[in-house]
């Protein structure tokens, strides 16, 4: 398969647009409708535009649907929390063993305080990682390279040349 070529008169401006559309990952939802604007405008006039905002609303949508699921899991986790701590009160009360009931407690105590927030902190670092990654192709499309997402651009890529390809 043969890379999509851009002809090496992509003016300064197209570049400026494109690590727009790329830079607007710092903005959630919003910074997808403004690549939406970019890839609109500038697709039949830029075919380097037009890929480049193209590849920054696929990115952003992984990021938006990354987030909610993310949310969806530390709304569940923090409400098995709930379901947990009686289940540890019954078990720590039914040993007998002081010990154990300050083992039990202990592990309750992790997975009802704790164990929410850490995955949220792991979440929010995974969607920091996002935004920076689409900010560092912002800088290399704005410094006249052709940036491609790992994921992303490639499959965007294979499906753009199929469809060159029919017609």
């Amino acid at each position: 398969m043969e890379s999509r070529e851009f002809s090496s008169a992509v003016t300064q401006d197209e570049h400026i647009l494109a690590a727009l559309a790329h830079a607007s990952v710092i903005l959630p939802f919003w910074g997808l409708i403004g690549a939406i604007v970019v890839w609109a405008t500038q697709r039949e006039k830029s075919r380097f535009v037009g890929f480049q905002a193209l590849q920054a609303i696929a990115y952003q949508l992984a990021l938006i649907i990354g987030g909610f699921a993310g949310g969806v899991c530390h709304f569940c986790s923090f409400f098995a929390t709930f379901l947990l701590m009686p289940v540890g009160i019954f078990v720590a009360e039914g040993t007998g063993d002081p010990s154990a009931e300050g083992l039990i407690a202990v592990i309750t105590t992790f997975f009802t305080v704790f164990f929410p927030f850490c995955l949220l902190g792991v979440f929010m670092l995974i969607g920091l990682a996002f935004v920076l990654y689409g900010l560092y192709g912002a800088v290399r499309v704005l410094q006249g390279h052709d940036f491609r997402y790992v994921v992303v651009g490639r499959w965007l890529e294979q499906y753009l040349n199929r469809e060159e390809v029919a017609e």
